[in-house]
C-alpha cells in the first residue's frame, strides 16, 4: 500500500509538474484584430429665424426701413452646401392689397453696389452677408469701392439686389460647417 501511496503522488507530483510547463502554451490567446467601418451621411441643419419686423418709416415723408434675418446651417457634407434666396410672388413684400415695388437695379440682375431708391418711390430689395466671406456667391462679391458681381470683398451693407420668383444663390459653402465627432464604443 505504501508503494501504491508513493506511486501515486509519485505521477501527481509529475502531472502537476508537466501541467505548470504545459498550461500556458494551451492556455495561450490568439491574437486577432478586427476593422470597423461606419458609414457616416451627410446631413444638414438649418435654423428657423423670427419674423423680421422692419425699422419704421414716415407715412408722408418716407424715409428707409432696415431688418434682417439670420440663418445657422451646419452640415458634415464635404462638399459643403448651396443657399438660394427667392420671393414667392412678385411684389416680393405684399400685404392684403398694398405692397412695395421690387428693388429696381441700374442694371437688371446685377447687384447695386449702394442701395439707390428715388425719394418718391417704395422698393424691396436685399444682400447676403454670410458669417464667412469665403462662402459668398460671386454675385454679391465686390471690389470694395463701387462694383458688385467681381472682386474678393464683401463690404458690408453692399450689392442689393431684388427679390426674383426663382432661385439666387447668395451663400455657396464648399466645406463642412463644424468639426463632428463620431464616438465609438
Amino acid at each position: 500500500m505504501k508503494k501504491t501511496i508513493k506511486m501515486t503522488f509519485t505521477s501527481s507530483l509529475i502531472l502537476l509538474m508537466l501541467f505548470v510547463i504545459l498550461e500556458p502554451q494551451l492556455a495561450k490567446g490568439v491574437d486577432d484584430s478586427v476593422i470597423v467601418t461606419q458609414a457616416v451621411t451627410a446631413e444638414i441643419t438649418i435654423s428657423s429665424p423670427s419674423d423680421v419686423t422692419m425699422s419704421s418709416i414716415a407715412g408722408i415723408t418716407g424715409g428707409i426701413g432696415t431688418g434682417s434675418a439670420t440663418w445657422n446651417v451646419k452640415t458634415n457634407n464635404s462638399a459643403g452646401f448651396n443657399m438660394a434666396l427667392k420671393a414667392g410672388a412678385a411684389p416680393a413684400l405684399t400685404s392684403g392689397g398694398n405692397n412695395f415695388a421690387d428693388y429696381t437695379e441700374a442694371s437688371a440682375d446685377t447687384p447695386d453696389f449702394s442701395w439707390s431708391v428715388a425719394a418718391t418711390d417704395s422698393e424691396f430689395g436685399y444682400t447676403v452677408e454670410p458669417a464667412t466671406s469665403a462662402d459668398v456667391a460671386t454675385i454679391f462679391l465686390d471690389n470694395g469701392t463701387t462694383t458688385c458681381g467681381t472682386g474678393s470683398s464683401q463690404t458690408a451693407d453692399r450689392c442689393w439686389i431684388k427679390f426674383k420668383t426663382t432661385d439666387v444663390i447668395g451663400i455657396n459653402r464648399s466645406t463642412v460647417t463644424t468639426s463632428v465627432k463620431y464616438p465609438f464604443s
